[in-house]
């Protein structure tokens, strides 16, 4: 699954590249490494955020990410560690002058410094009230600055961790931070559009520039300390003189936001990157811009020069580092070359030995359910694969998505079967009936067909204009509303939904055990339980008062649950309809559940980034599983009952031990 990793020599203050032959590639068993407690194995080593540090001979290189920073050792490709302990994405990452420590910023809102050899985390910097968004070490490596979304500056003694001193500095926003080189001044800039010098020694302001039309993204000294450039929102870089405040240059050709600048080491030469996908290298005495450089899918976030300037590192948020050589523009390598596994859909199949995953970029992974090994990625025509569902007998397996179409693919050979097609809009769930007779599909617009599995024919279509809106009932909802009864408004509110064209996408359906019953899940905020035989609507549960995410059977089929984003988990009777329990979840929106195989846990997943077990019998929190940095998209126990998956935004699978003691 990992790329092949392309690496720079570093020898001394020159790097170089390593041919091809003599590259190092990820070791096949990353999947079981730097792993959280818990967790047996990790799919996907996290979304690039585009930041970026070198150290300063070159040889070591930190990647910030979703799930931590990733460490590579830049002369021989390897991975050196994986940094972890925020709790939010990693901003922005830098490494003291001495190159002995590294430090870190976060949506977690904390300053973190690690030591930059081992890997272990020397200090934990609180007092931001929001993200922190940018970190600079002062030239000796004796203080740290650092700024965030709360719209100020803090100054930090490496030392001791100690906060030396609170500037409000920006109106909104600090977007970054940069000590002058003799470390006597601090430059900061902000989504107020400004740039501010500051004393370092005092705090007070020296100077505030103004010029650039939105926010300013970065900025950066000259290494002379002379000039300040900036890279902002309006398209432009812009060079200024640190004495007088007075613009130089205004650097204009992006077709995009610029967000990341960088001089060479002699100063003669800035590099400029944008949202257009392009990075630009500029004269800085005349302004000229020397030449393009176009190889990213995304745009990049930062820009590092080797130490003798002849190569340059971008960061992009399209997971990958790239070495350009800046002679000729050309793209040499990528340096790293992060796989997403951004998975919406997550299945076993029925003998547990697989699991499946389905991605928002056309792959469906196959993954060794015990030992977490990659077995095969399948190509799907479409790029957001929303369900994936094996057969009762696991011959076959089916995908869907972002298209009309259901698609069916032999699990021995690999093979894609004759699709299934009827829907009109994007398939978003898929589901096998218990006794393998028929499938079931869900459409994004309202609709769930029956398929036959011998014939492929569709059996029926339902739609959720069924029976659901009875005009005497609607009329007599609206009086009382006039009457002032906020109850009949509110039952009034849900009714006229099922009536608009754009409510009601279906996003999850299940079997019942017996095959009888069909449930759907909506954003209507209703859940529909079908008969499967006659294709008639026995009756809708509608105590939700948002979109229903998911729907889950246990195992015996006297319960039914539901998740939604109002932050509930509820079980129902699903012969009369009646509300067992209500269960008030996660502190955010619930995205999946999943009945143990045993029926005594129930699983939840949300925004929140944690895993939830409860007691389906008492609906007690039993444990809570913390290992993702984003939110926890979806889940699936295995036919055991010993492992759970889980998918994350994080980009991201982890398979939990659920024989591990990993409590809250």
């Amino acid at each position: 699954m990992q790329k092949t990793l392309v690496l720079i020599l570093a020898i001394g203050l020159t790097i170089s590249v390593i041919p091809q032959n003599s590259i190092a590639q990820d070791p096949q068993d990353l999947h079981l490494r730097y792993l959280p407690k818990g967790v047996k194995a990790r799919h996907g080593k996290g979304s690039l955020t585009g930041k970026i540090a070198s150290s300063a001979d070159g040889k070591r290189l930190a990647v910030a990410c979703s799930i931590g920073i990733w460490m590579y050792d830049v002369e021989t490709g390897k991975i050196l560690n994986l940094l972890m302990g925020h709790t939010g994405w990693v901003t922005s990452v830098a490494f003291s002058p001495d190159q002995k420590m590294l430090a870190s910023t976060s949506e977690d809102n904390t300053v973190r410094l690690w030591n930059a050899q081992t890997g272990v985390e020397l200090q934990t910097m609180q007092g931001h009230k929001k993200y922190t968004t940018s970190v600079a070490f002062s030239p000796d490596g004796k203080m740290l600055a650092s700024g965030s979304t709360d719209a100020t500056i803090r100054f930090w003694d490496v030392a001791t961790g100690t906060n030396l001193r609170v500037l409000a500095a920006h109106e909104r926003d600090v977007e970054s931070v940069a000590f002058s080189p003799d470390g006597k001044t601090l430059a900061s800039s902000g989504s107020d559009t400004t740039l501010r010098l500051w004393d370092v020694e005092t705090g007070n302001s020296i100077r505030t520039l103004t010029g650039h039309q939105g926010n300013v993204y970065t900025v950066v000294f000259s290494p002379d300390g002379k000039t300040l450039a900036s890279a902002s929102q309006d398209q432009s870089a812009r060079l200024w003189n640190v004495q007088t405040g007075e613009t130089l240059q205004r650097l204009t050709g992006h077709s995009a936001i610029v967000e990341g600048i960088a001089f060479r080491p002699d100063g003669r030469i800035l590099a400029s990157t944008s949202a257009d996908k392009t990075i630009r290298l500029w004269d800085v005495q005349t302004g000229t811009q020397l030449r393009v450089l176009s190889g990213h899918q995304w745009g990049s976030e930062r820009v590092i020069f080797s130490p003798d300037g002849k190569m340059l590192m971008s960061g992009s948020m399209d997971d990958t580092v790239r070495l350009w050589d800046v002679e000729t523009g050309k793209e040499l390598r990528k340096i790293v070359e992060h796989t997403m596994v951004e998975v919406h859909s997550l299945t076993f199949s029925p003998d547990g030995k697989t699991l499946a995953g389905g991605t928002w970029d056309y792959i469906l992974y196959l993954w060794n359910a015990q030992t977490g090994a990659l077995l095969r990625t399948l190509v799907s025509d479409n790029y957001l694969v929303r369900s994936v569902a094996f057969s009762p007998d696991g011959k076959t397996l089916a995908t869907s998505g972002s298209n009309n179409t259901v698609y069916l693919w032999d699990i021995k050979t690999g093979e894609r079967l004759p699709p299934l097609v009827a829907h009109k809009h994007g398939v978003s769930s898929i589901a096998y009936s218990p006794d393998g007779k028929t499938l079931a599909s869900a459409s994004r617009q309202n609709t769930v067909y029956l398929w036959d599995i011998q014939t492929g024919k569709p059996i029926r279509m339902m739609s959720k204009h069924q029976k659901l809106v009875d005009p005497e009932e609607i009329q007599k909802l609206t009086e009382r509303m006039l009457n002032g009864d906020k109850e009949a408004a509110q039952e009034l509110r849900k009714k006229m939904r099922m009536v608009l064209d754009d409510r009601g996408h279906v996003y999850r359906i299940v079997f019942s055990p017996d095959s009888s019953l069909l449930v759907s899940a909506s954003d209507d905020e209703i859940v529909r339980v079908w008969d499967v035989q006659t294709g008639s609507l026995r009756f809708t549960l509608d105590k939700h008062s948002e979109a229903v995410n998911c729907v889950a059977f246990s195992p015996d089929g006297k319960i039914l649950a539901s998740c939604s984003t109002d932050q509930t988990v509820r079980f129902w009777n699903p012969v009369s309809g009646e509300l067992i329990r209500t269960i008030e979840a996660h502190p955010g929106h619930v995205y999946s559940i999943a009945f143990s195989p045993d029926g005594k846990i129930l699983a939840s997943s949300g925004l929140d980034k944690t895993i939830r077990l409860w007691n389906v019998k008492t609906g007690t929190r039993v444990r809570i599983l913390k290992a993702h940095q984003h939110g926890v998209t979806e889940i699936a126990f295995s036919p055991d009952g010993k492992t759970l998956a889980s998918a994350s935004y994080d980009g991201t699978v982890l398979l939990w031990d659920l024989t591990t003691d990993n409590v809250d």
